[in-house]
């Protein structure tokens, strides 16, 4: 019983000796050497360092989630009393502006592959040249002029 009792207490002697070794390791300075830290004094002290003074840990709760209504409409009811939610009716105003912004984006995707046909001829009349910077140019150009084409048909068909 003794020798329980003595390898309990040596187990706890242990465990404080290494909880104070642990936190002798947390207090530890910190010194600033312009933008660079270090906790060694005799570098800080050598180097006219600054001690960082210790503060409260700050930590910044995250913003609370918020589920969209339709989410948790959908969640609430049952697959069998779920009905179709129609989209909103739109009003004729803005039916309009979305037809005047599709006849520009039009008018701009026509206007880019044109300017791509050019490129593309300017291109095939530089290729024999030995003129590499112009060539550069002018394939930087038509990979732009193509990527603007697919962007627009892309919102075209949006």
């Amino acid at each position: 019983m003794t020798l329980k009792r003595a390898t309990s207490v040596a187990f706890f002697i242990l465990l404080a000796a290494v909880a104070q070794v642990d936190s002798s390791f947390a207090q530890e300075s910190v010194y600033r050497c312009g933008k660079h830290y270090t906790n060694d004094a005799a570098v800080a002290k050598s180097a006219n360092c600054k001690l960082v003074e210790r503060s409260a840990a700050v930590t910044i709760p995250a913003p609370p989630r918020y589920k969209s209504p339709e989410r948790s409409a959908s969640v609430k009811t049952s697959p069998s009393s779920a009905k179709p939610v129609a989209a909103a009716p739109r009003s004729a105003e803005q039916q309009a502006r979305d037809s005047d912004a599709k006849v520009v984006i039009a008018s701009e995707l026509k206007k880019t592959e044109s300017q791509l046909a050019d490129l593309r001829k300017q291109y095939e009349g530089v290729a024999s040249t030995p003129d590499e910077a112009r060539k550069q140019s002018l394939k930087q150009q038509i990979f732009r002029a193509e990527a603007d084409a697919v962007s627009l048909r892309r919102e075209l068909a949006r």
